[in-house]
């Protein structure tokens, strides 16, 4: 079972992999494929102080990003993505030891928080409890929909929508993120 978690960003993930620390034993880091190489230094580290680690490469596009977005749409979170990261932590989140999971993405905001949420659900909290815990160690979270409706189809049961409920009550409508400009519009 998880027993305790950690969000956080990139930056953080990679300094907590240096350090000579066993505060947590399981890592899961979802970021864009440019930064593979930290990710694998990561890993490295990570290995040296038996600390397991699975990495999976999307960008963070999410149901609720606009449709100036949509070219990260095939490049953001599909269905076998999740699923690799569910069948990795399937095992710390059902046996009887108390696990302490660290996730990471770029910003520690999105992916992560998502991620943080299945685990804790995994691990026989009320999805409800999850978020509250969530929230607890990352008070800006803001869990990326798309992943949650692929992990809800997977476990049979309902995240995306306690989310999606839980995005409008703290902003009376789904919150869209403000529309930004392509690459070649900069």
């Amino acid at each position: 079972m998880i027993a305790k978690i950690k969000i956080t960003d990139l930056g953080k993930a990679e300094e907590y992999s240096f350090r000579n620390n066993k505060d947590w034993n399981v890592w899961v880091t979802a970021v864009d494929e440019k930064d593979r190489r930290k990710v694998q230094r990561m890993t490295h580290n990570f290995n040296k102080k038996l600390v397991r680690h699975f990495a999976q490469y999307f960008y963070d596009w999410s149901d609720e990003d606009s449709a100036i977005w949509s070219h990260l749409e095939e490049g953001g979170p599909q269905k076998r993505h999740v699923k690799r990261i569910i069948d990795f932590l399937r095992p710390f989140c059902e046996d009887d030891k108390a696990h302490r999971l660290g996730v990471n993405c770029f910003a520690g905001i999105s992916r992560s928080t998502a991620i943080g949420i299945i685990a804790l659900v995994m691990s026989g909290r009320t999805i409800e409890d999850a978020l509250t815990e969530i929230l607890e160690v990352r008070p800006e979270a803001w869990p990326n929909l798309r992943i949650l409706k692929f992990a809800s189809e997977i476990l049979a049961c309902n995240l995306h929508q306690h989310i999606i409920d839980w995005k409008e009550s703290c902003t009376g409508s789904l919150w869209r993120p403000p529309e930004r400009l392509q690459p070649e519009q900069i």
